[in-house]
């Protein structure tokens, strides 16, 4: 969702579309404030999708995200109604047990957490 993430992240920028994945939910990680998707019927993710992402950068992404979560291929409804094939970072559901029950808020990552996992992920 942040570009100053991916940026800090890969060391690079990407052109980003946004865009709506269908079927999915996202929750607080307990204690975090970081984010996690799950499979959810009839509700939606409105997110960023970064185009035209690298290898190496992809690779530098997967391993920030750990083994909790699973790359997964999705497709995402773009904001003129045109479908994006992405890749989107779902938590492994064996780790539902990390999460809260409320949603994620980015405004409330943006203002409490971004600056700490910004610290964590420089190149």
């Amino acid at each position: 969702m942040f570009m100053e993430l991916a940026r800090a992240l890969t060391g690079k920028s990407f052109t980003t579309k946004f865009g709506q994945l269908h079927g999915y939910a996202q929750f607080v990680i307990k204690e975090e404030g970081q984010s996690a998707m799950i499979p959810f019927p009839d509700r939606s993710v409105d997110g960023v999708v970064y185009m035209d992402v690298d290898e190496e950068s992809l690779a530098r992404i997967d391993s920030y995200q750990g083994k909790r979560f699973l790359r997964e291929e999705v497709s995402i409804e773009g904001e003129g109604g045109e479908w994006l094939e992405a890749s989107a970072y779902c938590l492994k559901m064996p780790r539902k047990a990390l999460l809260t029950n409320d949603e994620w808020d980015e405004d409330v990552f943006r203002g409490k957490y971004l600056k700490k996992a910004l610290e964590l992920c420089q190149i």
